[in-house]
């Protein structure tokens, strides 16, 4: 496989939105067809380099600033978070229709996303990162200035600190390479950082933030593209920091830390979703439930761990496509969602967090105890999902922009897919762990059917295949027409959440006194680089990955 190959991800997006700015300028409009083209051209040019070989493959460009080197990868982390990226871009790419501009900056948004999980060090992941936020602020914008959506400094203050992580990194160690930094040089105070920038890219925290805030605009065509860009990202980081590592964080403290903020918040997601007053609001929750998960699973430190946050994630990137492709309707379509997202035996949700669970208990001490609370979490989300089941829809968005058909399909895979659990695992995950941890023998065998750990053996297809017949024997026997869509009291109130709500809100409005304000406003910066020509915001771009490699 030539080392070129290693481009095609990232190029072939970019080669489409060029094409159809020529056309969109010239007024012709390419639709739905050139876009999913791009998209669906990166997805195939990543399975093109990793599937033959299954082992990295590398491409040197040159030097990207002062000591920092233009360098890509193709390894098993890139596999499987480019498969996280581009899969459901690429579904919403083809399904839903966008005018040109909009499709040029979603699979501009897409090459970044890629480009920064392809990075071979932190330098240039920091700069394709914060090119993915800043189109993603523009992306968001430009569809609608009145809706809700993330700042550009909250994108951005991630992306800066990691910049100044591996800025860090190449002065003390000599070098920001993922691969060849010296595991000295990442010390205690260092890692912090680097977990800050993670947590802060993809807003692990335990109050509402933008990856639930997305699914209550009007559209959802950029909140879906936005999701499925930069969520990932936090995540990708904490999995390559293992990487720096050798296969460990710096202290057990950093895996306990990250595991209880990660708990957190998938309770509070939960709790937020238990009292939702519409179906809308319970389904922007599950995002970040999903990635609450994954993140107490990922931070574990064992390779059982790893694979089963992987697989969260996994499936929280095809409940993006999902959600942002699903009618505010009651039917087959909401309730299939609901049952596939809260973790309804067999499916894969189910199985993986089964495996987190398990993994927290292997960890022994404390972790176990968070295993605890992880069942606790999750007996929460199947109660709030029973609930949401009956719930009103909730402001709907134009049904032009969904497919219920698409979604109920995205949906039904999830939720019958779980007896190819442990062919996931083999395919997906595994390789992510053998890159970035000593793997135990045990995490890292059982085939093609089941899925072995320490203690346990968990025979996935024997297992999860008769619970499935059992699934679908309840399905039919089951009477639908007596669901009522209406207004469900919550199943317990969180304390002093209103209080917060209230405090949260005061220091949103809160205000600089005329004297001391500053000439520069980031919100009109915002807006300037949406409604301005792109030489504005690429100039930014280029002027920040200037500063940050110098």
């Amino acid at each position: 496989m030539p080392s070129a190959a290693v481009l095609g991800p990232v190029v072939l997006p970019l080669i489409a939105a060029g094409v159809i700015a020529i056309f969109g300028f010239a007024g012709k409009s390419l639709g739905r067809v050139a876009a999913a083209a791009g998209a669906w051209s990166s997805l195939l040019a990543l399975l093109a380099v990793w599937v033959p070989i299954r082992s990295s493959l590398e491409l040197s460009l040159g030097p990207l600033g002062f000591g920092s080197s233009f360098d890509l990868r193709t390894d098993g982390v890139t596999f499987a978070f480019g498969l996280m990226i581009a899969t459901p871009a690429a579904i919403l790419l083809t399904v839903q229709p966008r005018a040109w501009p909009q499709a040029v900056l979603s699979l501009l948004a897409l090459a970044s996303a890629m480009a920064a999980v392809e990075s071979a060090g932190v330098v240039l992941t920091a700069v394709a990162g914060g090119t993915a936020a800043t189109l993603a602020v523009v992306l968001l914008v430009t569809e609608d200035p009145r809706a809700r959506r993330p700042s550009w400094a909250m994108l951005l203050a991630g992306w800066l600190a990691l910049s100044w992580f591996g800025v860090i990194l190449q002065v003390g160690g000599g070098t920001a390479v993922y691969s060849a930094v010296p595991v000295a040089t990442v010390t205690g105070p260092l890692f912090a950082l680097l977990t800050a920038s993670a947590v802060l890219v993809s807003c692990l925290f335990p109050w509402r933030t933008w990856p639930a805030d997305l699914w209550t605009r009007p559209s959802l065509r950029a909140a879906g593209i936005t999701v499925a860009t930069l969520y990932p990202m936090g995540f990708y980081l904490l999995v390559r920091a293992y990487e720096l590592g050798d296969d460990r964080y710096p202290h057990p403290l950093f895996n306990v830390a990250l595991a209880v903020i990660g708990l957190t918040t998938a309770f509070a997601a939960a709790a937020r979703a238990q009292a939702a007053p519409t179906r809308r609001e319970f389904l922007g929750e599950l995002i970040p439930g999903f990635g609450g998960f994954a993140l107490t699973a990922i931070a574990l430190g064992t390779p059982l761990g790893l694979i089963g946050g992987l697989i969260l994630l996994a499936t929280a990137s095809a409940m993006v496509a999902c959600l942002a492709l699903l009618p505010d309707q009651a039917g087959v379509a909401s309730l299939v969602t609901i049952a596939a997202a809260v973790g309804l035996p067999p499916g894969i949700a189910f199985g993986a967090r089964v495996i987190g669970i398990e993994a927290t208990f292997e960890a022994g001490d404390f972790i176990g105890l968070i295993g605890v609370a992880s069942v606790v979490t999750w007996v929460t989300w199947m109660v709030g999902g029973a609930r949401a089941i009956g719930l009103p829809a909730g402001r709907g968005h134009p049904l032009v922009e969904t497919s219920p058909k698409v979604s109920l399909l995205i949906a039904m895979l999830t939720l019958v897919g779980g007896p190819a659990l442990a062919v996931i695992k083999a395919g997906f995950a595994d390789p992510v762990a053998a890159e970035v941890m000593q793997p135990s023998t045990s995490a890292l065998t059982g085939g093609l059917t089941n899925v072995v750990t320490v203690s346990s053996v968990l025979p996935a297809a024997t297992l999860f295949a008769p619970l499935l017949v059992f699934a679908a024997l309840a399905y039919g026997l089951a009477n639908m027409s007596t669901i009522r869509t209406q207004a469900r009291p919550a199943l317990f109130k969180v304390p002093a959440a209103e209080a917060l709500s209230r405090a949260r809100t005061a220091l949103r409005s809160a205000s600089v006194p005329e004297q001391y304000r500053t000439i520069l406003n980031v919100r009109e910066l915002e807006m300037a680089a949406a409604g301005g020509q792109p030489v504005l915001w690429l100039g930014a771009l280029v002027a920040l990955a200037y500063a940050v490699t110098r």
